[in-house]
């Protein structure tokens, strides 16, 4: 009801999402945390076991060698995001709050209260934010500095964690917006219930 399912795409759900109740600034924020938060952690995760099958390979390393790392980088910054980003936004709080309120007498003292919340969340998202990205580039500059001849394969670490961030949020968007088609083609309740359920834990 809150949501679609292209919100929950960092790079469309940027650009191509609804800007109403969501600022472009905020979300060029988000975006740009999230690629540091997914460097860093290629970074963190890139350990001696990888450096050794490296140097027993000749100083290469293949898509498959890399992908456990990829794979956690991944999941990680999934879970940091969706933390952040309850931080970052409240649309589906202010969209309820326009549904549920508009009549209400009380209701732009209503949006008022909820405005000053998102504020101070939008305070407390900045400085982390910005702690965040101090340590995240501190750590990616001492690894480059170090590790000089693995920097491109931790680059390539970074794009294997995009492309499957990319590739699961898409798979994700084709699962709920066939699952809402069936639904209302067919008049399942209980799939729409469901879609509904997904799409507002995701």
């Amino acid at each position: 009801m809150f949501s679609r399912p292209v919100d929950q795409q960092v790079i469309f759900g940027t650009f191509f999402s609804d800007r109403h109740l969501d600022l472009l600034v905020i979300k060029l924020s988000f975006l740009l945390i999230s690629f540091q938060i997914s460097f860093f952690l290629n970074a963190l995760f890139y350990t001696d076991e990888y450096i050794s099958k490296a140097y027993y390979n000749n100083g290469v390393l293949n898509f498959v060698s890399g992908l456990p790392k990829s794979i956690y980088s991944f999941a990680f910054t999934l879970v940091i995001t969706n933390l952040l980003r309850m931080l970052s936004t409240s649309k589906k709080e202010l969209l309820k709050l326009i549904i549920d309120k508009l009549q209400d007498k009380s209701y732009l003292n209503l949006i008022h209260d909820k405005l000053t919340k998102l504020k101070k969340k939008l305070i407390a998202y900045y400085i982390i934010v910005f702690f965040l990205s101090f340590i995240c580039l501190y750590y990616v500059t001492c690894f480059c500095a170090v590790y000089r001849n693995s920097q491109k394969y931790w680059f390539l670490g970074c794009l294997e964690s995009l492309g499957i961030d990319t590739s699961v949020s898409l798979i994700g968007c084709i699962f709920l917006a066939f699952l809402r088609y069936v639904s209302i083609k067919k008049r399942i309740k209980y799939l729409f219930i469901l879609y509904n359920i997904i799409s507002n834990l995701l």
